[in-house]
């Protein structure tokens, strides 16, 4: 029988029940792993395939399973299957599909592989330690609720204990491309500010994918507290077709 794998989860207030003591988990987003990562690991296993080679098969892959789903096949790899959803209402018997109404989407369903190693998954429980939380972020132009952002329009990112204060200068609302070697873009903008919600007006962003973070000196009771915080949202953000210089991607 496989060793566990034991990971660690954060423990939050629970702000969906008024019970003391009832928290919601998270667990530890500990990195990224890319394309290029995923050939490294290959090529420590198998070393007669070069990296250059798994990266353009695995790039190649990656183009064929995104025509695939878009062209209405159901797709199935060994983390799961992929097929296109349709969300929105339609009226009448003879309805027109409008883009500004309804939303195409893509339905995964875990495949057997992925479940079994979830299965064999531990965690380490702990109260978190006070500080910024994001849950999630909408474009107020398009809707879209953690994926696309649309450049210098606003948006709202939710979540908990978000107020942005302090002197520290590195205090703020921050998009950085995932990228090496970049300066993150910092909110100049910032609408409504608090605990729960901050409105910003998102920065003129070029195309490319971008990681949401918010540093902060406030607290849970709105006390100041000394050494500034941050929280970075785990999920990708795209501008534009999103393409830009990715990692992984010739």
């Amino acid at each position: 029988m496989p060793e566990k794998t034991i990971l660690t989860a954060d423990l939050y207030d629970n702000v969906l029940t008024e019970k003391k003591g009832d928290y919601s988990a998270k667990p530890q987003i500990t990195g990224t792993v890319y394309n290029s990562d995923i050939a490294d690991r290959i090529v420590g296993k198998r070393t007669e395939f070069r990296k250059e080679t798994i990266i353009n098969i695995l790039s190649m892959a990656d183009d064929e399973k995104v025509g695939a789903i878009a062209s209405g096949k159901s797709v199935v790899d060994g983390v799961g299957q992929y097929l296109l959803n349709l969300g929105g209402s339609f009226e009448g018997e003879k309805p027109v599909f409008d883009p500004a109404k309804h939303k195409v989407g893509v339905t995964f369903t875990q495949g057997k592989k992925l479940l079994d190693a979830l299965k064999n998954i531990s965690f380490n429980l702990q109260v978190a330690t006070t500080g910024p939380v994001i849950n999630g972020i909408v474009d107020s132009t398009t809707g879209e609720i953690n994926t696309t952002l649309t450049p210098n329009a606003p948006a709202v990112i939710a979540g908990n204990t978000l107020l942005v204060i302090g002197d520290d200068e590195s205090v703020g609302v921050y998009f950085t491309e995932d990228k090496e070697g970049v300066e993150p873009h910092k909110v100049s903008t910032i609408v409504q500010n608090t605990k729960s919600q901050i409105v910003i007006q998102i920065p003129g962003l070029s195309p490319g994918q971008y990681r949401l973070s918010v540093t902060t000196q406030g607290s849970s009771c709105y006390k100041q507290v000394k050494t500034p915080r941050t929280y970075t949202f785990p999920i990708l953000l795209t501008v534009g077709s999103g393409i830009g210089d990715r990692p992984g991607i010739l």
